[in-house]
């Protein structure tokens, strides 16, 4: 499956920003020659380690979901973890970066950014259940699980409105970003799922903005635990 091209161009957008974040700290590592206490020829070196923990920090907030999947990126994550003032080693992981950036922009890592995505989304889906089990009975304590899951459900038919061809606009004319109601009807119409399932998508979506808007005695406990359960195989299904 294509990769749609404005979620890649997230990634592309984030490597680049990591490759010129870590070329510019390997380039100010400071190398200074000197000897150890026994006289053998030794290497002093200054670093700002603050900057390097924000961006190594960075660079495994992106490259473990990839990870995960079974990569030889795996490989690299402890890598990534240690990395220090070593200028070579750093530079070693900006090299891995590149070539990240080199196969995503040849298409060869589409199937697997999807599945960081559905990996992702499915997270967020397991938080949401948790949701329902925390807080005190009675004082709409699964309000927050189904503004999560609702909000999980919006970014799948977003993913799907950009992987048709041509592309499903996910903005109206004005430029706003469109709600789940006409998200659904979209998809709908280009046959991506039937009314049968749209008429679920909608229950679901109504009961996100019930949520949202703090028509909090106008769903149950019970709304809430189907809705998890219907976005978890409508993703399943079609976010693969």
């Amino acid at each position: 499956m294509t990769l749609p091209e404005k979620l890649k161009a997230q990634y592309l957008a984030r490597l680049a920003q990591l490759i010129t974040e870590g070329t510019g700290i390997a380039a100010s590592i400071l190398e200074i020659p000197s000897k150890t206490r026994w006289g053998a020829p030794s290497i002093e070196r200054d670093w700002d380690r603050r900057r390097l923990a924000k961006w190594r920090a960075n660079c495994l907030t992106l490259l473990e979901p990839f990870g995960r999947q079974g990569t030889r990126l795996k490989e690299q994550l402890d890598f990534f973890a240690q990395v220090d003032g070593n200028k070579r080693d750093l530079e070693s992981c900006v090299g891995i970066l590149e070539a990240l950036r080199e196969d995503l922009e040849k298409g060869f890592l589409d199937e697997l950014v999807l599945r960081v995505e559905a990996e992702v989304a499915a997270n967020y889906m397991s938080q949401a259940e948790a949701l329902l089990g925390e807080g005190v009975p009675g004082k709409f304590d699964h309000v927050p699980a189904a503004v999560l899951a609702g909000a999980v459900l919006e970014k799948a038919l977003r993913t799907l409105c950009n992987q048709e061809q041509p592309s499903i606009v996910t903005t109206d004319a004005k430029g706003i970003p469109k709600t789940l109601n006409p998200l659904i009807d979209d998809l709908k119409k280009a046959a991506v799922f039937n009314e049968l399932k749209a008429k679920q998508l909608r229950a679901w979506a109504d009961v996100r903005n019930k949520a949202a808007h703090g028509e909090f005695d106008q769903f149950k406990k019970s709304d809430v635990e189907q809705m998890i359960q219907g976005i978890n195989i409508f993703l399943a299904d079609h976010l693969k």
